[in-house]
């Protein structure tokens, strides 16, 4: 008799679980579509070796970019996909609340963060600022510092090797 009551008890808990799951499933495609839909612009600052390629993982994900490099070469295949392409790291701040900074050197990190054109002239409060270049820790940190102080959240992401 007790088997044949959780027998009953497990059939009727698998009919509620089946009812369940289309609802779940339905809304599950209805948010996809929706984070789909609503994806914003990320800023990218730095197309070389490394971020080339990142960019271009962005890109091919239906992630609008806002795009600078110092080397304005390494821009034109971006902006021939119909990237917008701009002309300062500032301009990327302006017009993107995510930034990525991929750069080859702690000095190429400080001009884009705190140069006359660079990220924290303009950046948002409530900006996400993602360093993904291999600098040196104690740049990093006081660019955190800097970017807190303005708002915005600095990630230190830093990527190592080469493609």
């Amino acid at each position: 008799m007790a088997s044949s009551l959780r027998f009953r008890g497990a059939a009727s808990g698998l009919r509620y679980w089946s009812r369940r799951q289309r609802p779940a499933a339905t809304s599950l495609a209805a948010v996809c579509s929706r984070s789909m839909a609503s994806k914003t612009p990320v800023g990218f600052i730095g197309l070389g070796n490394m971020g080339n390629p990142m960019a271009k993982n962005l890109m091919k994900h239906g992630y609008p970019l806002i795009i600078y490099d110092v080397f304005p070469d390494a821009c034109k295949e971006f902006q021939d996909a119909g990237e917008q392409v701009v002309s300062s790291p500032a301009d990327v701040a302006e017009k993107a609340d995510r930034i990525i900074t991929m750069l080859p050197t702690s000095i190429n990190a400080i001009e884009a963060y705190s140069g006359a054109n660079g990220i924290l002239k303009k950046v948002k409060k409530g900006s996400l600022l993602i360093d993904s270049s291999t600098i040196d820790p104690a740049i990093s940190k006081e660019l955190a510092k800097e970017a807190e102080k303005m708002g915005a959240v600095f990630m230190d992401a830093p990527v190592s090797g080469d493609f």
